[in-house]
């Protein structure tokens, strides 16, 4: 592949976190079927705190079990607070659905949201949060599974390029339905 085309498609798929405030009112997660992904949420946590964390729902077919209830249990573990764990509730078909349902799930106080994504997801989740939302901050903090497909490599692996694809064609199919 041409380096131009690998930087041009990075750019536009892969987002970096912008610092826009110190501390989140709310973390909006989606860690799909990625335990490792809890160990980043706690570090956030503990360096740097949140008053809430939102978590899909929803059955996982991959984990066989509930993503709400399965990543609970992992991050009660590593010793964030249950209180402040609250499922994302409604009926989705896709991770587009989750975010838009998490985003009116937020109360009026909920002002800095932190969405908390796969890389090459975090793209997508800023788009679909800042859509209908012009009186919140959004940031994004992209996170690394151990398939580890980032900014820099996804390019070198065909699920990495499968993965980078799919998100442009989702963004693109986001686009498409404003007109």
């Amino acid at each position: 592949m041409n380096q131009q085309f690998i930087t041009n498609i990075s750019d536009m798929v892969f987002i970096q976190r912008q610092y826009i405030f110190s501390k989140a009112d709310v973390v909006i997660y989606h860690p799909g079927h990625f335990p490792e992904l809890n160990i980043q949420i706690f570090n956030l946590y503990k360096n740097e705190g949140f008053n809430h964390l939102y978590i899909p729902d929803i059955h996982n077919n991959f984990l066989e079990a509930n993503e709400f209830m399965f990543h609970k249990l992992k991050l009660l573990e590593l010793g964030i607070p249950e209180e402040i764990i609250y499922p994302i509730t409604g009926e989705f078909k896709d991770g587009s659905e989750v975010v838009l349902g998490a985003v009116k799930q937020l109360t009026s106080e909920m002002n800095n949201v932190l969405l908390a994504g796969k890389a090459f997801f975090c793209r997508r989740f800023l788009i679909l949060a800042t859509l209908n939302n012009s009186n919140r901050i959004f940031d994004v903090l992209p996170l690394i599974d151990d398939r580890g497909f980032d900014k820099e490599n996804w390019y070198k692996s065909d699920k990495g390029k499968a993965r980078v694809f799919n998100e442009i064609k989702v963004i693109n199919n986001i686009l498409n339905g404003l007109d």
